[in-house]
Order: structure tokens, then sequence, then C-alpha cells
């Protein structure tokens, strides 16, 4: 990354020496000046280095040295002059012996937007590379698919915004970077500062924050705010401006600088307090941390600081994170943006409120060659939909440090591209300067039609209301209109949103759009038909022996007019209603079932039924066994007698089950540990459906089985119980077999334990028999985690979880 050290926060001043006194005379031997360059290509000083191999080939060329210049001119930015060095060692060599010469020929090709030539020297050396790494022919792909995309993108461009170097009263021959709209000024960083101090030769080059206002010469903050002996940059300020954040930079050797978090409170009168260094659970001695940017976090709304590092739990080089700003003032752990991050770099945050988006330069995306500059609408991680910026805005040069002013016209951005000035011509390398984008609007429209969808005619007087879902779901507007069928709505781009269409009487129609990868002005029309909705059957499910509401029913309705209409199947985990629309002039056959009780089917006939609402209420009698089918009880990982290869337990299930219930909150506690927001509610929700309406139920059912089954033996028959054991796949699949024995044998300790008398005596005189058959993980899915070090998913997840049981599968009767 030493060509974008000052957009990752490594802010190396080699690339900015462009005064370097040379160590070595005139009249030296070729020699000396290959000795030097070789010296300063060591030390990562690439401008001397290239200094250096140009003298040493004004001696003569060599296809040795020309390579080393081409690597010192494409470390140093110097694209024209790498991809001159670079083209004459393709054209000399012979054997192969730089074999990376032609993918760095197409990389700085690529930078300098040659994309034709570029792909094509991307494949002749993916056709003849010898390497043995397969990172270079696989990278080659992917930028080969890049320049093809810049070359459509070209094609096919975008107009949305105009950009211009802003005037040299801001920007110097040396790198201005991270502007950012504060009130009528305009905050930036520049790295051009000699510090009077440094006895360094050469003389390094010191940082400040600097602010201007219009078309006025830019001047740095003073001592109050900037170090006087250290690099201070990327300044971002809270919205009461009563704090600022800002970066403070020490070398660590000649060249290499690390990056450290701090703040400053602010007055009332506007005074900067002292400088106060974030804690050590945002700062790390060992890596560098920088780039800060205020905003809300990803998830859960709360105020975030967003910033860049290369810190250890990273997905790849510089990764962008952030920290919760909790309300006593502390900090939050660090989060890595997964979503976001590449296995490349990802830096330069900048939050958006008014538009809830995260701007971020990167360069492992596809893009337009170095960096380049993309969105992320914060409202939905589990489907990121990572925008790049395009054109004019990116470029195939280094595009960093967006940010976009409170109204969105205006947005400022730092470049090394065409254009930009140089500390030397010749070189065509080094600095970033300053630009400006004026942001042309982009309307999409959506134009939403109602009909009757009985005979298609229009539906006036409907109300449409438009709600965006991306992850949680916000109103947009609703509009309700008695004269007209048509209704219309402004759309923002990248979103995805639910119309909902609803007129009394009749059934609400439902339908998505979505905005994103749109490209300029779009109308989108969306045609919505109602359905009339004449009756709704409202049903409530008690039991009939105590007269209580009965959870965990299935209600199915058939119309029996069109038997090929699709049978409408609903289960109520949660309560014991349910609702159901239902037309007019219609015969319909209602099932009820639930298990343990005995199905309750009746027809309902809707014509000359009088209101919009039919309420019935369905009780449902004790089931016989074979209602209880399937019946399943669920169990602790491992239990009953973890770590044993015995085939029997002495324990009863009801002896088992008590303890398993009471590791609920353990359970969901250990399997939404790594999740946060609206992901860990979901988590949290599924366990606790898994241990209420599974575990808890299953056990309640049991009880109730030994009672029937208790009657239908006292009666004289005899009754032939198959029972199935099963495990999840963590252990070996012989133990799994054992232990699945030990869970079966629990529930037929229950069964022998239970009843006045007890069921034992039936067991010896053979009236009941049980057929056992321990199937172990044999039946569980592949996608089950058996890793024993993945305990999340292979022991707390409900997948997981629903193995471990034991099924009494059926019932086999004879008097």
């Amino acid at each position: 990354m030493s060509h974008i050290l000052i957009a990752v926060s490594r802010i190396v001043h080699i690339s900015i020496l462009l005064l370097l006194t040379f160590g070595i005379t005139q009249g030296q031997t070729r020699q000396a000046y290959l000795t030097a360059a070789e010296e300063a290509f060591e030390d990562h000083n690439f401008y001397a280095s290239l200094k250096y191999y140009q003298e040493v080939l004004d001696f003569r060329e060599d296809i040795a040295v020309l390579y080393k210049a081409g690597e010192s001119a494409r470390y140093f930015n110097a694209y024209t002059l790498a991809e001159e060095y670079y083209q004459k060692v393709v054209d000399l060599e012979q054997n192969g012996e730089y074999p990376l010469a032609m993918y760095h020929l197409a990389q700085v090709q690529k930078h300098l937007g040659k994309y034709e030539e570029a792909k094509e020297n991307f494949m002749i050396f993916q056709a003849e590379t010898t390497l043995d790494n397969p990172y270079y022919a696989s990278s080659a792909a992917r930028q080969m698919d890049d320049c093809q995309w810049a070359i459509d993108e070209i094609a096919n461009p975008e107009v949305y915004a105009t950009v211009e170097r802003l005037h040299d009263s801001i920007n110097s021959p040396y790198s201005e970077f991270a502007p950012i709209r504060r009130g009528d000024s305009l905050l930036y960083s520049s790295l051009r500062f000699p510090l009077a101090s440094d006895e360094s030769r050469p003389a390094k080059i010191w940082s400040k924050v600097m602010s201007a206002k219009g078309d006025e010469a830019g001047k740095a903050l003073g001592d109050d705010f900037n170090d006087a002996f250290r690099h201070t940059a990327h300044a971002a300020y809270t919205e009461d401006n009563s704090r600022v954040y800002y970066t403070i930079c020490d070398f660590v050797n000649g060249t290499d600088i690390r990056c450290d978090l701090y703040y400053r409170d602010i007055s009332d009168a506007g005074q900067y307090g002292d400088p106060i260094r974030l804690p050590e659970n945002i700062n790390d001695t060992s890596y560098t941390i920088t780039q800060p940017a205020l905003g809300l976090d990803p998830y859960g709304s709360q105020p975030a600081l967003y910033f860049a590092s290369d810190r250890m739990g990273g997905k790849g080089k510089m990764d962008i994170w952030f920290s919760i700003i909790q309300s006593n003032g502390t900090f939050g752990d660090p989060v890595n943006l997964m979503s976001v991050n590449t296995t490349d770099n990802e830096i330069t945050p900048f939050y958006h409120k008014g538009s809830n988006t995260l701007y971020f330069s990167s360069d492992g995306y596809q893009g337009f060659g170095g960096y380049d500059l993309y969105s992320l609408y914060l409202y939905n991680l589990d489907e990121p939909y990572i925008e790049n910026l395009g054109m004019p805005i990116n470029s195939s040069y280094n595009d960093i440090y967006f940010s976009l002013d409170e109204s969105g016209d205006s947005a400022y951005f730092s470049s090394n591209r065409a254009g930009t000035l140089f500390l030397e011509e010749d070189s065509e390398a080094c600095c970033n300067d300053i630009f400006k984008a004026a942001i042309i609007e982009q309307i999409v429209s959506l134009q939403v039609l109602t009909y009757d969808k009985k005979d298609l005619s229009d539906l006036l007087g409907a109300t449409v209301t438009l709600i965006e879902v991306n992850g949680d779901e916000k109103v947009v507007g609703t509009q309700t209109i008695d004269n007209t069928n048509e209704f219309l709505f402004d759309l923002e781009k990248n979103r995805s949103y639910l119309i909902v269409a609803e007129k009394e009487g009749y059934l609400p129609d439902t339908a998505m759009v979505s905005t994103k990868g749109l490209q300029g002005s779009q109308d989108i029309v969306k045609k919505m038909y109602l359905e009339p909705a004449l009756l709704d059957l409202e049903l409530f499910v008690f039991d009939e022996a105590n007269r209580e509401a009965l959870k965990g029913a299935t209600v199915t309705i058939r119309d029996l007019a069109d038997p090929s209409k699709e049978i409408v199947v609903q289960l109520n985990e949660d309560g014991n209603q349910f609702l159901f629309p239902l037309e007019r002039d219609k015969a319909y056959e209602i099932t009820v079932s639930r298990r343990g009780y005995r199905p309750e089917t009746f027809t309902l006939d809707t014509r000359n039924t009088p209101g919009t609402k039919i309420t019935r209420n369905v009780y449902l009698k004790e089931g016989l066994l074979e209602d209880y089918m399937p019946l399943a009880m669920y169990f602790d990982n491992d239990h009953p007698d973890p770590r044993t290869y015995r085939r029997t337990s002495k324990s009863t299930y009801e002896e088992t089950y008590p303890p398993y219930m009471a590791r609920k909150e353990e359970f969901k506690s250990e399997y939404s540990r790594p999740l946060v927001g609206n992901a860990k509610v979901v988590a949290d929700d599924d366990i606790d459906r898994f241990f209420e309406y599974h575990v808890r139920e299953g056990n309640n059912d049991l009880i109730r089985f030994i009672g029937a089954l208790e009657a239908a033996l006292v009666a004289g028959e005899k009754i032939e119980i198959v029972v199935q054991g099963f495990a999840s796949p963590r252990a070996t699949n012989a133990y799994n077999k054992v232990l699945s024995d030990r869970r079966i044998s629990t529930v037929i300790n229950q069964l022998r334990a239970a009843g006045s008398p007890p069921l034992s005596s039936y067991f010896r005189s053979g009236q009941l028999v049980i057929v056992e058959e321990a199937l172990g993980e044999q039946t569980a899915p592949e996608y089950i985690s058996d890793a024993l070090e993945d305990q999340r998913n292979s022991i707390y997840s409900v997948p997981a979880s629903r193995e471990r049981r034991v099924e009494i599968i059926e019932i086999r009767r004879s008097n």
C-alpha cells in the first residue's frame, strides 16, 4: 500500500520528499549510484531509489535496472514512468527472467486508465505465466473483469455530478486530504509543514489540520489544536460542536508512522480542551488506528465512532471498525464491519446522517483502479448493497476521503488523479489534491395504480402506504385519494420498498420495488389489484375438558366448491386465535387439529351471512394414543449420563427435563453471543421458541400420553410402542448410537414408573411392549455442525438441539 500511505494513515514522508538532497555528487561511478539506489529501495525511499536508478540508466540501459526503476516508479505512484520502464523490460526479456513485468505493466496501465491495453496485457500474463503462486493469476483475472467493467461504464456514463479541483489557495504541491464541510468553512488536512526542531536529513514533512472560507487561503488551526511536534490530521466534530475527534501520529522509524485517535472537548466559547487519547480498547500500540468519523451504528442507531485500522481480528489489511459511544461517555469494544470489509483495504469512512449512508474507499471491490469510493446504505447488513460511486467522482487513480454536506448537494474528496499538482512534473507522481463534486439531483418516481381485481376496473378511494424495508420497516408516506386510482411517490436510490394498497371491503395488495443499481432518473409503475374481502373468519381453539385456550393448533381450510383451489393451512404456536379471509357464497371444510387431541372437522357455509366477520369457538377432545404421533421428547447435550458408553440409564425422562429447561437462558446467551442488533433478537427468539414450544410442550404431551396409555391398558388392550432415539453429530457414530439407547431408556423408565399402580406390571406381563430403534446421528442433516470447537452451532443451535430427542412414532394395538 505504499502508493497510498497517506490514505491509510501510514503517512510516509518518502512520497513527498522530492527536494531530497542526494548524498552522491556529480562525477560518481555507476556502481556508486547503483549501491545508493539499492539502499534507498531497501529503505522504502522510492523517490530516491528512482532518481538513483535513472542516474544508473544514463550510463547504459540494463534490463535489471530498468525493472528496479519500474518498481520504484510504481511504488512512488509515478505510473507514466513505471509504464515506460516495464514496457522496456517486456520488450527486452527473452526467457521470462522477470515474470511479473507484464503483470505490473498491466497494473500501471490500469491506473493510467488505459483499460484496453491493461486488459490485453493481463490476458497475456495469465496465458504465459509460469509462477507457482496462484495469487497473481487470480488477481489478473479479477483485474481483467475490472477493466471490462470500467470500459462498459465509460461507454455508458451516468452523469450525476460535476467535479472540479479546488483552487491553489487550498491545494499545494504536497498532499491535501480528509476534507469535510463545517458550517461555512472547509476543514482539511495538509502534509506540507516542516518542523523547525527536526534535525533529520532529509527533513521530514508534517501534517496539520487546516481551515478555509470561500476563496480565502487555507490556514492551519492554532497550536491549541495542532500538535507542534507530531502529525495532526482527520478532524471529526460532533453534531453539537462540543467535541472533536482526530488523529495524532508519530514516526516509528525514518519513514513509517503509527497513529492513535484523540479527542478534545470544546467549550461554549469555542476553546479547545486538553487532548485526550482514546482508551486502550480503541487504541492499540501494535497497530495504527486512524481516520475517525462520527455517525450512528449500523444496527441499533446508537452514536458510534467509525475508524480504519489494521488491528488484530480484521478481515483484510486495513479494515473499517466502529465503537458504540455509550451514554456515559465510554467507548464500546471495536466491532469489525464485516459486511463491508474485504481481504484487501477499506479506509476513510464517512457517515452521512441525512441518508444513513456510509461512504468509504476500497481497493478490494470492482473499480476503475487504485482506490475507488463506495457507498453502503446502513439499513440491512444481512444483504448489503455496496455501490461504486462511478465516474466522474472515481477515476483510475486513488480516490479517497469522500464527504457529503448535510443537503447532499456538494461532496468533497481527495485524489491523485491527472490534474493534481506535482512536486516534480517529470515524474507525475505524488500527491493528493482536494476536489469538489456538485451533485446533480436524480429522481426515481413511483406511480402506483389501484384496480379492483374482480373486474379490473379503476379502484378509487384506496390508501397506498410506502414502507422502506431494509432490515427494519420505516413508513415513507401514506396517501388516500378519493377521486383517482393514481398515487405518486419519490424514491431514493439503493433502497427496497414495500407498497401496501388497502381499501375497506378489499383484501390489501402488496408489492416490492427496489431502486438498487438503477442509473439516472427513472419512472417506475406498479399496478395493484385489490381483491374483495367480504368475510373474515375468526376462530378460537379451546381444550374441551378444562375450557382453556389451546395453543399450537393447526387449522386447515378447503374450498368445497373448488377442489383445485389451494388448501389454506395455518399454525399458531403463540395463541389460540386464527383469522382467515373467506369469500361469500362458498362452502368450506374446516379441520382443527393438535397433537394429543382428536381432530375436529366441520363445514362452514358463507351464504346469506350478514356482516363482515364470522366468529367460531372450537373445542378439541382428548385424543387417542395415535393422535400424539409423532411425540418428541428433547434432551440436553450428551445427556443422560454424559461421557459413558452404557446403553441404559437409571434416570427417568422427568428427571432429565427440569435441568435441561433450566439452561434455556444459557442456550440463548451462548448462541446469540457473537450477534448484535436485530440478528441477536431473532436468535434469542429462535431459542426461546424451541424451549417453550418443543421441549416444554413435548414434556406436557408425554404426561398426557401416559394418562391415555394407562387408560388403554386398564381397558385390556395390548399395546406395542415403537420408539426411536436420535443424537446430534458432535461425537462418533458409535457413541451416538449408545447415547440414543440411553435416551430411549429414560423414556421407558418414565413409562415404567408412571401410573397407579405403576405401568411396570404391564411390561412384566407382556401387555405393554417397547420396540427400540437407536438411530444416533444417521438422520441428522449434513449442515448441522459436528465440530467440537464450534459449540455455538454444534451444541446451542436449534438445528443441533432438534436432533437430541426420542420420538414415539407408532402405536400398535391388539385385543
